[in-house]
């Protein structure tokens, strides 16, 4: 009986310790330091863009992203402050061809308490 009732002990405190491990991971750092972007083409013809800009530690970064459909989420990757976002008519964000649409330069917020997402319209 003296088995069982330690193994109990040890699951429910095991229990307890990974509920308040999860209870505190659930808030994501760039709803208090950057956001991600929510990139949504209302023209439907932009098929890559390139953000580059402040991330949350303060580094310069840039990336490409495909956007395959009117609403693109560009996850893993937080912002802050003013960003160039060039919207291209190619996947490959590739000046050539049908290249450069245009380039936007929206203001992202480093703290949102509603989301961690903020969009960035065409």
């Amino acid at each position: 009986m003296r088995i069982v009732r330690s193994t109990a002990l040890g699951v429910a405190a095991l229990g307890i310790a990974a509920a308040g491990v999860l209870s505190t991971t659930g808030t994501a750092v760039a709803g208090q330091n950057g956001q991600q972007i929510h990139f949504k083409d209302t023209r439907k013809k932009v098929a890559s863009i390139w953000i580059y800009g402040s991330n949350q530690n303060g580094q310069n970064v840039g990336l490409c992203w495909q956007t395959p459909t009117a609403d693109t989420y560009v996850r893993g990757h937080w912002w802050k402050g003013v960003v160039d976002v060039k919207l291209f008519g190619n996947r490959h964000c590739d000046e050539a061809g049908r290249g450069l649409i245009t380039i936007l330069h929206p203001n992202i917020r480093r703290v949102n308490d509603d989301s961690d997402w903020q969009t960035v319209r065409y």
